[in-house]
């Protein structure tokens, strides 16, 4: 085996690699997207029964504001992950390797430099998405902080009505 070869092998590894990965962070991005939507939907409808029964304004609020908060946690996702971008394949064209002219070798040099353009584009867009990713994880993680400065800031206004009073 010549070391072309060997760095084609590479290569064509490497590009699956990070083909795979996309596909990987995709489907965990739906994953959470999925959970997003339950939890959202979940807090607007009992959002919409607190105020048919007439619960507690903080209560309410604090609902509300977990339904809005998840609902721009999953715009977020959307926007970062879920959005479609370029992804380069493994692999050229036919119709473009097939250079009239040219020797075999630098044609498979040149195929190189293209296939490493490829797995740095790809790569990029990977770790784009996976930083996003984790944000969005944690930012659904910090739900209920979310709600608990809801409803304290319901209980300061409260408080600043009734000194007002």
């Amino acid at each position: 085996m010549e070391l072309i070869d060997y760095i084609e092998t590479a290569a064509k590894e490497n590009a699956a690699f990070h083909l795979s990965n996309a596909d990987s962070l995709a489907k965990e991005s739906n994953t959470l997207m999925n959970m997003l939507f339950v939890g959202a939907g979940g807090a607007l409808t009992y959002f919409v029964a607190l105020s048919d029964k007439g619960a507690a304004l903080w209560v309410k609020i604090g609902v509300a504001s977990v339904a809005v908060y998840l609902f721009c946690i999953a715009g977020l996702l959307l926007y970062k992950c879920l959005r479609v971008r370029p992804m380069f394949p493994s692999s050229n064209e036919p119709k473009n390797l097939s250079a009239n002219g040219f020797p075999l070798d630098t044609i498979r040099s040149a195929e190189l430099k293209n296939k490493q353009a490829s797995i740095d584009a790809n790569r990029d867009r990977n770790a784009s998405v996976g930083i996003w990713l984790n944000r969005c994880r944690a930012l659904a993680m910090a739900t209920s902080v979310l709600f608990a400065v809801a409803v304290l800031g319901v209980f300061l206004l409260d408080l600043c009505d009734q000194a007002m009073a």
